[in-house]
């Protein structure tokens, strides 16, 4: 938890500017201090993510529970369908922001990621292959890697190069991630009977929370993220993911672990239990979340306008955005499918419960932290173009 010194009582009275003196602003008497909204922002993300979480996650359950009770192929060809159409959809909508569709080998690209992005979503969702799982992550990287490139062009044909470079690093490390976990581990399924139940539940449980979110995101005291370009939404992200994934791997892993040995043959009510225990570290999440996006625009650091506050006022709840709802959904659902993944086939490993939920919960909370700059990036945001700064002749002429 960040600490405020008491001999620097105004660390939040006043937004300073990096290489200037802070301005006093003029703050109304009996008006709180801006250290104490900070406070009371924190509490009600965290407040509100727990909350959504513990429905979102009962719901869930409500639906793999019913689901266990049917046939297994039935369940693995629904939940491969839903699986391909989710993972189609992000792959489509990032490959359209990041490379765009003005030209036709454009378009090749853009429908090469869809398809294999379908493909892959299919199969990891109905069939649990972690070599997918595993090429997946591989590609992330790789097409991360290559996306910043973007920070050292200066023109256009250079930024065409960088969009091409991305979409070859999408497709091409993730293939050769999956060849090299394939040749690793010899064994391509690693399902359980119970993991496309699990799936299933695990799109109603996405469906539920981003609603939830998407409604409530300015109901009471908030931090609006958007204050800040793509680099600084980076920062932020960096800064508030180690006491999240502590959080995560020990309750999630540890302790809901613990509460059940067996998942599979464990009650609703000890299942529910475990899930709302798991659902505390959300709450670090966004209050840790909040707390990075305000420090750093209060510092004016990565600021799109220096107008504009991160901290808003409550609003109530808002109608939710149907396209935001929908595409957040299929983001948290195929990075929670990737965890049922992770573990399931630890578990078919002989593994134990309590180690194979630290490690599946550790790798999830990695990426589940990013979640939003992925959602980000199917905006099409991305890294800033360098910018050509134009020096005055006097300035040429003394250098």
């Amino acid at each position: 938890m960040l600490y405020f010194p008491s001999n620097y009582p105004n660390a939040f009275e006043q937004r300073t500017t990096l290489y200037s003196a802070p301005q006093i602003s003029d703050v109304p008497a009996g008006a709180p201090s801006l250290r104490s909204r900070v406070a009371l922002t924190c509490a009600n993300h965290a407040i509100r993510d727990v909350g959504g979480q513990v429905v979102a996650r009962i719901a869930g359950l409500g639906t793999y529970w019913l689901l266990t009770r049917l046939g297994g192929t039935p369940l693995r060809i629904a939940s491969g369908i839903v699986g391909a159409g989710v993972a189609g959809r992000v792959s489509y909508l990032i490959a359209s922001k990041q490379i765009g569709t003005d030209t036709n080998i454009k378009c090749v690209a853009v429908g090469a990621c869809t398809v294999v992005g379908s493909i892959i979503g299919g199969v990891i969702t109905g069939l649990g292959s972690i070599q997918l799982v595993s090429g997946v992550a591989a590609g992330s990287v790789f097409t991360a890697a290559a996306s910043l490139t973007a920070t050292c062009v200066a023109n256009k044909d250079d930024k065409e190069k960088t969009n091409q470079l991305k979409a070859g690093a999408a497709i091409g490390a993730t293939c050769a991630g999956i060849g090299v976990a394939a040749y690793i581990d010899d064994h391509w399924m690693g399902a359980s009977d119970h993991l496309p139940a699990r799936n299933i539940g695990s799109i109603i449980e996405s469906i539920t929370i981003e609603l939830w979110k998407s409604a409530s995101e300015k109901l009471g005291p908030s931090a609006d993220r958007n204050v800040l370009n793509f680099e600084g939404k980076v920062v932020a992200t960096i800064c508030g993911m180690l006491p999240y994934l502590l959080m995560t791997v020990w309750l999630n892993g540890t302790v809901a672990s613990q509460l059940v040995q067996d998942p599979d043959m464990a009650s609703f009510s000890d299942l529910a239990k475990m899930l709302t225990i798991g659902s505390l570290p959300n709450g670090v999440r966004g209050a840790g979340n909040a707390l990075s996006v305000t420090i750093i625009e209060h510092y004016g650091l990565f600021v799109v306008d220096e107008n504009s506050t991160s901290l808003r006022n409550n609003e109530g709840l808002q109608p939710p955005n149907p396209e935001t709802v929908i595409n957040k959904t299929c983001i948290r659902h195929m990075l929670s499918v990737c965890r049922n993944v992770i573990y399931a086939r630890l578990r078919e490993n002989h593994m134990s419960v309590e180690d194979a939920s630290e490690i599946a919960q550790g790798v999830y909370a990695c990426f589940a932290q990013c979640r939003e700059l992925i959602h980000d990036i199917a905006r099409g945001e991305g890294w800033s173009e360098p910018k050509m700064v134009q020096r005055a002749s006097i300035e040429l002429a003394t250098a």
